[in-house]
C-alpha cells in the first residue's frame, strides 16, 4: 500500500467528497505536492479551513514515516542488535574488572569512631574528631592492623580532646557493629558479604583506673568495680564519665554516686543559695591513707568509695548566717544526684534497704549538668529539696487524679522499686517530717495501718477531675435533676456495671472508689505495707498530718521572722512581702516555701527574713533553705516591683544552690 492509497483512505474517513478526490488523483496531487502548496492554493481542493489543517498534519506525519514496512522492521532489528552488543560489552568489562579486582593487593575501606556515653555507643561526628575516614589498607590486613591504624587516624599522637588513648578501651566492629575476629583478613570479609566498601568502627570506652593512695593503698577494677556492678547490676542506672574535680568533707565517709547522660536541663538561674561553713568544695585528705578520687567509670553501677579526712578548713561567714558548724557524723553517706535525675537516682540508691534506717548520717550532693557539683551543702535544706522535685516527678510518672493522687501499674516498675518508694517516704518523714500529701490518705492509711478510716468517696471525689467531681456532687445531692446521660458516661469510664438509680447510687459510688482507689493499687500497696509499718504510731491520725502540712496563707505568715528593729524601708518590704503571700494561691504558696525552706510543704520551720542593699541588676531575693533564711532588697520602689520579681523568681522554678 503506498502513500497515496493512505492518503485517499484518510480522506473518505473525513468524509472529503469524491469529486475532490478525483480531481486530486487527476491532477497527480500526492503527499509531497501538498506540502508545498500555499493556503490559497490548498483551498481550491480543501474549501474548509479544517480540512486544510487535518491534510496538512497527515502530510507531515507521512513525511517523517518510513517509506515502507521493510525499512520499519530494519530498523528494529538494527536497534535490538545494538542493544545486545552493549550488554555483551558491558559482560565483557565487568569480567574484566572483577579479575583486576581479584588480583588487587589493597582494598578500600571507611573507619569512623564510636564512643560509649553511659547508654551506648554514640558515632563521633568530625568536628568531634571523629568522623568517616576512607584509605586503602592491604588485603592481607587483619583486626590488629586496622586498630593501629584507627588509632593513628583518630588519635593523632595518641591522644585527642577526649583523652590519652590508654584511658580507653579499644575494640573494632564492623558495619553490624559485631566485634571481628582477630585472624579474618580485609579481603576475606570483602568475599564473604559481597559489599564494594566495607565499613569498621574504632570503639572506645573509658576505662576506671587505679585509685592509688601515698600509702600504697588502692582500688582496683577487678576488686571493686566488678563486685560492686554484681551487687547493683539490676539497678539500670544511667551513666557517663567524667572527672571529679571536687572532693568531700566527711569522716568515714560512703560516697554513692550515681551518673546520668540527660543534659537536657535548662540553664540555672541565680536564684536559691544555701549555706555552708566550708570555704570550698575541695578537701584536703591529709592522712597517710589519703584517697584521690581521679574520676568514676562509665559503667551502670552505683559506685561507692571511702576516704578519710584528718583536717578541715574552715571559713568565718558572713554576720548574716548565723549558723554555728556541725559536729562531724561517723560513717556518713553522701548520696550523688544529678539535678533533674532525681527521681530515678534516688530511688536507684534506696533500693539499699539500710538507707531508710541511717537518716541522721546520710547527706545529698546535688551535681549540675556541666559535671560541676553546686556549691551548697546538704544540712538540710538540700534533702528537703531533692525530697520536693522526687515527688513532683512521682506524682507526674507514676501516678493518676486530680487532687488526690493514685499509684498506678508500670511494666518498668517492680517490687524492688516500689519498695524503694517506700523507704523514701519513711525516710523523708523521720528525716524531715516529709510525707506526700498528694497521695490519697486512704493509700497511705491501707499501706501503714492496714485499714481505712478516711471517707473512701470523700477521696474519690477528689480523684476524679473537676467536671466529673460537680456531675457526682449534684447527683449525691438530687439524683433526679442531674443530668443522666452525662452521669452514664461518668461512670463508664471507671468501668461502672450497674445502672445508678436513686436508691443505689451512694453504693455504687462507693464500690467505685474502692475499686480505684484500693483495689486497682493492691499490688503496690502490697511492697509498701512491710516498709511502712514503723510510721503507725506516728501516723494514727493521717487526716490531721495532711492538715498540717498543707500549706496555707495563714500558716507562713505566722513562720514569718522579722528583725526586730526596722526602718521605714524594710517596714515597706515586710508590708509587701505580706501582702505577696495573701495573693498567692495553693501552688505558688508551695513554690515559696520551696524556695524558702527546700520543701513544698509546711514543715513548720520558721523563716527568719532579713534585708540587703541589692540594686539595680544585682537585685532580687535571696533564700538559704538550710536555715530557712530570706534575703529581700529593701530598693523596691513599689509593691508591683516587688510582685513582679518574686513571680519570675518563683514561677522560673530553676533554682541551683550557689552559695557556702
Amino acid at each position: 500500500m503506498t502513500r497515496m492509497d493512505d492518503f485517499i483512505i484518510f480522506l473518505r474517513e473525513r468524509n472529503i467528497p469524491e469529486t475532490t478526490i478525483q480531481r486530486l488523483e487527476e491532477d497527480k496531487i500526492d503527499v509531497s505536492v501538498l506540502l508545498l502548496m500555499t493556503d490559497d492554493q490548498m483551498r481550491s481542493y480543501f474549501p474548509s479551513y479544517g480540512d486544510r489543517l487535518a491534510v496538512l498534519g497527515f502530510c507531515r506525519r507521512k513525511e517523517t514515516e518510513p517509506t515502507c514496512r521493510k525499512s520499519k522492521l530494519f530498523e528494529r532489528l538494527k536497534s535490538k542488535l545494538s542493544k545486545r552488543q552493549k550488554i555483551d560489552n558491558s559482560q565483557t568489562e565487568n569480567h574484566a574488572t572483577r579479575t583486576n579486582i581479584s588480583q588487587r593487593t589493597e582494598r578500600k575501606v571507611e573507619i569512623g569512631w564510636m564512643h560509649y556515653d553511659g547508654q551506648g555507643f554514640v558515632q563521633m561526628r568530625a568536628k568531634k574528631g571523629g568522623g568517616t575516614r576512607k584509605l586503602s589498607v592491604p588485603k592481607d590486613w587483619k583486626r590488629k592492623e586496622l586498630i593501629e591504624e584507627a588509632i593513628r587516624l583518630f588519635f593523632p599522637d595518641e591522644k585527642n580532646s577526649h583523652g590519652s588513648v590508654s584511658e580507653f578501651e579499644l575494640d573494632l566492629t564492623n558495619y553490624q557493629e559485631v566485634s571481628l575476629d582477630h585472624e579474618t583478613t580485609v579481603g576475606e570479609m570483602y568475599n564473604a558479604s559481597k559489599l564494594t566498601m566495607m565499613r569498621f568502627y574504632l570503639t572506645t570506652r573509658k576505662v576506671a583506673r587505679e585509685v592509688e593512695a601515698e600509702s600504697g593503698v588502692e582500688i582496683s577494677d577487678s576488686d571493686t568495680i566488678e563486685d560492686l556492678h554484681r551487687n547493683n547490676q539490676d539497678q539500670n542506672l544511667p551513666t557517663s564519665s567524667r572527672r571529679m574535680n571536687d572532693l568531700f568533707q566527711a569522716s568515714d565517709t560512703d560516697l554513692i554516686f550515681v551518673e546520668s547522660t540527660d543534659n537536657n536541663d535548662t540553664s540555672p538561674l541565680h536564684s536559691a543559695e544555701d549555706v555552708n561553713l566550708t570555704d570550698d568544695l575541695n578537701v584536703a585528705f591529709q592522712s597517710s591513707s589519703m584517697t584521690s578520687l581521679d574520676y568514676f567509670d562509665s559503667s551502670d553501677v552505683v559506685t561507692v568509695f571511702t576516704g578519710e579526712v584528718t583536717e578541715i578548713n574552715e571559713q568565718s561567714l558572713d554576720d548574716t548566717l548565723p549558723l554555728s558548724p556541725e559536729p562531724i557524723v561517723p560513717d556518713k553517706k553522701i548520696l550523688v544526684v544529678h539535678r533533674g535525675q532525681i527521681f530515678s537516682e534516688l530511688i536507684a540508691h534506696f533500693c539499699d534497704e539500710t538507707l531508710a534506717h541511717t537518716q541522721s548520717a546520710v547527706e545529698v550532693k546535688l551535681l549540675l549538668p556541666n559535671g560541676q557539683f553546686e556549691m551548697g551543702h546538704d544540712f538540710g535544706g538540700v534533702f528537703r529539696d531533692c525530697l520536693s522535685e522526687f515527688w513532683q516527678e512521682f506524682y507526674d510518672q507514676c501516678t493518676l487524679g486530680n487532687n488526690f493522687k493514685v499509684p498506678f501499674l508500670r511494666h518498668d516498675f517492680g517490687k524492688e522499686k516500689w519498695e524503694s518508694v517506700a523507704r523514701i517516704i519513711l525516710f523523708g518523714w523521720k528525716k524531715e517530717k516529709y510525707l506526700p500529701i498528694k497521695l490519697a490518705p486512704v493509700i497511705l492509711e491501707q499501706a501503714i495501718q492496714g485499714s481505712v478510716k478516711s471517707d473512701l468517696i470523700d477521696n474519690f471525689l477528689k480523684y476524679v477531675s473537676e467536671n466529673e467531681c460537680a456531675v457526682l456532687e449534684s447527683c449525691r445531692t438530687d439524683f433526679c435533676s442531674a443530668d443522666q446521660e452525662e452521669l452514664i458516661e461518668i461512670l463508664d469510664n471507671y468501668s461502672c456495671r450497674r445502672i445508678p438509680t436513686e436508691e443505689n447510687f451512694v453504693q455504687v459510688l462507693q464500690e467505685l472508689a474502692h475499686k480505684t482507689l484500693i483495689q486497682e493499687p493492691a499490688y503496690v500497696l502490697e511492697q509498701w505495707m512491710s516498709i511502712l509499718g514503723p510510721l503507725r504510731k506516728d501516723l494514727q491520725e493521717i487526716e490531721n498530718v495532711y492538715c498540717a502540712l498543707q500549706p496555707t496563707v495563714r500558716k507562713i505568715v505566722r513562720s514569718l521572722k522579722f528583725p526586730e528593729a526596722m526602718n521605714a524601708h524594710q517596714k515597706d518590704i515586710s508590708k509587701h512581702l505580706t501582702a505577696y503571700l495573701r495573693e498567692c494561691d495553693a501552688k505558688r504558696l508551695s513554690l515559696f516555701l520551696r524556695f524558702c525552706t527546700g520543701s513544698d510543704l509546711f514543715i513548720d520551720k520558721t523563716i527568719t527574713v532579713d534585708f540587703t542593699d541589692l540594686k539595680g541588676f544585682e537585685r532580687r531575693p535571696v533564700s538559704h533553705t538550710c536555715g530557712c533564711f530570706l534575703r529581700l532588697s529593701v530598693h523596691y520602689d513599689n509593691y508591683p516591683d516587688f510582685r513582679s520579681e518574686m513571680n519570675k523568681i518563683l514561677e522560673s522554678n530553676v533554682w541551683v544552690m550557689d552559695i557556702i
